[in-house]
């Protein structure tokens, strides 16, 4: 039988077994291991029994941070491109902005329409019952007029 050596792993120092619960607790703000597991569905297959399954619950949560670190700083190759996006994402939140506004305007201008179209309605109603007076007036002929 051939020995093995231990190799120990360059990188992340290994934590004990308490230090690595201690420190998952912690990031995940929780306090059991059935909270842990209800927390995301890829820990609800895991054994906390082991050191392991620990280990791969810290690694999972220190993964998101690790992410918004390397978007932060990308390498060159997607600096151009996250730059097309936020500006794209930009370019959409401005003409979302505007398009509010014209939709407001537009709402703001069918709301006088509709009380000039009232007014306008009132006005028709009033002419329609006024009546036109007419008062009779005679007037005498000259020839009917006597001076003396």
């Amino acid at each position: 039988m051939a020995k093995t050596k231990n190799k120990k792993v360059l990188g992340t120092p290994q934590l004990k077994l308490a230090e690595l619960k201690k420190e998952v607790y912690q990031l995940a703000q929780v306090k059991t291991t059935k909270q842990l597991k209800a927390l995301r569905s890829e820990f609800a297959s895991l054994d906390f029994r082991r050191k392991a399954s620990w280990q791969t619950t810290l690694n999972t949560l220190k993964g998101g941070a690790s992410f918004e670190e390397w978007r932060s700083n990308p390498p060159e190759k997607y600096k151009e491109i996250f730059q097309e996006i936020d500006d794209a994402s930009n370019e959409h939140e401005t003409n979302l902005a505007n398009a509010k506004k014209a939709f407001q305007n537009l709402e703001d201008s069918i709301h006088e329409l509709d009380q000039l179209t009232k007014d306008t309605k009132e006005e028709v109603g009033g002419l329609r019952q006024e009546k036109i007076v007419t008062i009779p007036v005679s007037i005498p002929e000259k020839d009917s007029i006597s001076l003396d």
